[in-house]
């Protein structure tokens, strides 16, 4: 009989250690993300830029904008864009398109330069719009942090 209590408590204590493991990866996982999903030239000569993002946070945001540096073919910094994704609840997406004032062939990469409003749905400010996010690209424009 002793033993199996101890086959019991182990099996438990087992169970409760894996809970854990699999809780703080999906803390982990966590994140918002944020995607240059497409890029166009314009008939006007501009470039169309399409973003993506996503709250895979488990709490909402009420107000999301980052502050973005965009990189002329050379890589000489050009402009800075604000990028307003507004509110996001979570697994909210939202898609956001610019005309940027340039053709896309002389754009080389946009960065996530800043953030200039990051706000939980209480009020208060959240670091997590740069310390959560992932960043990718789709286009032949690169994007990253």
């Amino acid at each position: 009989m002793r033993h199996s209590f101890k086959s019991l408590l182990s099996g438990i204590l087992a169970s409760c250690v894996i809970g854990t493991v699999v809780q703080a990866q999906d803390d982990a996982t966590a994140q918002i993300t944020l995607e240059l999903n497409r890029v166009a030239d314009t008939a006007e000569g501009t470039c169309q830029v399409v973003f993506f993002g996503q709250n895979g946070l488990d709490r909402g945001l009420s107000a999301v904008t980052w502050r973005l540096a965009v990189f002329d073919a050379d890589g000489v910094f050009n402009t800075l864009l604000s990028l307003p994704l507004g509110e996001l609840d979570p697994g909210k997406r939202r898609i956001l398109q610019f005309n940027l004032p340039a053709a896309c062939s002389d754009i080389s990469e946009i960065i996530v330069n800043d953030v200039a409003a990051c706000l939980f749905e209480d009020g208060t400010e959240a670091d997590v719009c740069l310390d959560d996010v992932v960043v990718s690209s789709r286009a032949e424009i690169a994007f990253g942090l």
